[in-house]
């Protein structure tokens, strides 16, 4: 991107050379990731504040936060245990159903997601790390996750990471859209 194409917004952040960190979910950060929800995801395919409150707080999942400049510009939710009662109830509230979704020996990436001012800057590789690492020390064979058959960048990502697709739900995220599903199966040495 030249700085005539630009807007000044797009010059300045695709110029940075941005420090990126991670860390675990703290109390207080879920304001925050809501916001990202809003930001990244239209209804009826974003999660409630409710479904994101039993994601972050269940002790099955682990919760990444993806940081830029002290700011929390992402995160990545992964269960890495079947979820209790309060996530699928939950999932049904949000009309969905999470039996499945996660199976013993898997792990599940409930959702990664990036300000779009702050994608390809390696934040969602950082995350996509950290729910590797979360996989392997719950001693997990694999890592499932659904992805929008529209999301190309996703698929790029989880492509380059290693996961192979292995099959399609249709009409997943409703409204005529199906999602792939990918694994990737976790080696120990």
């Amino acid at each position: 991107m030249n700085r005539i194409d630009a807007t000044p917004i797009q010059w300045i952040v695709s110029n940075l050379q941005p420090k990126v960190t991670t860390r675990l979910f703290a109390e207080g950060d879920l304001p925050a990731l809501y916001a990202v929800e809003t930001v990244c995801f239209e209804a009826p395919v974003r999660f409630s504040r409710g479904l994101m409150r039993s994601l972050v707080h269940d002790p099955n999942c682990r919760t990444w936060l993806g940081i830029v400049d002290n700011v929390r510009v992402g995160f990545a939710i992964v269960g890495v245990r079947e979820q209790g009662d309060s996530v699928s109830e939950a999932v049904a509230e949000d009309g969905g159903n999470a039996d499945g979704l996660v199976r013993p020996e898997c792990a599940y990436i409930w959702t990664i997601e990036v300000l779009p001012a702050f994608r390809r800057m390696g934040v969602a590789r950082q995350l996509l790390l950290r729910v590797d690492e979360s996989a392997r020390e719950a001693g997990c064979a694999a890592i499932e996750l659904h992805v929008s058959e529209r999301n190309a960048d996703a698929v790029a990502l989880y492509e380059a990471a290693g996961f192979v697709r292995f099959g399609v739900e249709p009409e997943f995220y409703g409204r005529g859209e199906s999602a792939f599903r990918y694994r990737k199966g976790l080696s120990y040495n």
